[in-house]
């Protein structure tokens, strides 16, 4: 199974504004997320930290709103997000 988020762009650029804003958007998101406590043996904790990574995601999307592809796979990246979290969880 190929775990890259696949998507089709016009060209070289819109790719390379695509993956800068994509890596800007997972850095801040992984940003807001270190100060966030989880337990992980608790799975409302596990789902809130899901909860959390997701808000965060869309609050931090509003800076790319000129970038329609990112926006395009905004469920992906939350769906990439819960599974870490979720396997982080289940290795503790």
């Amino acid at each position: 199974m190929d775990d890259d988020i696949q998507i089709s762009v016009g060209n070289p650029e819109t790719a390379a504004i695509l993956r800068e804003n994509f890596e800007e958007l997972v850095a801040r998101v992984n940003g807001d997320l270190i100060g966030f406590t989880m337990n992980p043996k608790d799975p409302i904790s596990v789902e809130a930290a899901v909860a959390f990574a997701e808000q965060r995601i869309d609050y931090h999307l509003q800076e790319f709103a000129d970038n329609p592809a990112l926006q395009s796979i905004a469920q992906e990246i939350k769906q990439r997000f819960r599974q870490s979290i979720e396997a982080q969880a289940a290795s503790l």
